[in-house]
């Protein structure tokens, strides 16, 4: 009966949220230069770093004409995905015929700029912005889940940016 009681409330609490106004994102502003880094969890064999960095530099230009690519540019785009074989017997905890191997983890994406610091002699690298979603599927269908979630993530970049 608490369990009823508790989903009910937890359902009215959520038709009850209003739809949140976008605010614009300070730590964007003034962003003009940006470069792309893409770090990918050595399983992920059937994409590369490279091919993950051209799918963002392709789209940062198409939807973003005023933002720069420059690879030596302090600001970064971080591309983390850390998407992982996880095997059904050890997710589960015991063996079923016909178990498969799932694909679980984080895509993030993120921004980094230097930020100084009251106390600290030297600027430091700071992760001002990101988004993160989590892959979960067939192990074989990683690749086309990873590209999606990219693509998801980088439409609320360019949101976060042209605010």
């Amino acid at each position: 009966m608490k369990a009823l009681a508790l989903s009910v409330a937890l359902l009215l609490g959520a038709l009850s949220v209003g739809q949140v106004t976008a605010e614009p994102v300070p730590a964007l502003g003034g962003l003009t230069t940006i470069g792309v880094a893409v770090e990918l969890h050595p399983s992920q064999e059937s994409l590369s770093s490279r091919e993950l960095a051209s799918r963002i530099e392709g789209r940062l230009r198409a939807a973003a004409p005023a933002l720069t690519l420059d690879p030596a540019s302090p600001s970064r785009l971080r591309l983390a995905v850390l998407v992982r074989p996880y095997n059904a017997t050890a997710l589960r905890g015991f063996w079923l015929p016909f178990s498969g191997t799932y694909g679980i983890g984080p895509v993030r994406l993120s921004v980094e700029r230097t930020a100084v610091v009251a106390g600290v002699s030297t600027p430091l690298l700071a992760s001002v912005w990101h988004v993160e979603r989590q892959a979960a599927g067939p192990w074989r269908e990683s690749p086309s889940e990873i590209f999606k979630l990219l693509d998801q993530a980088l439409s609320d970049f360019l949101d976060a940016y042209r605010r």
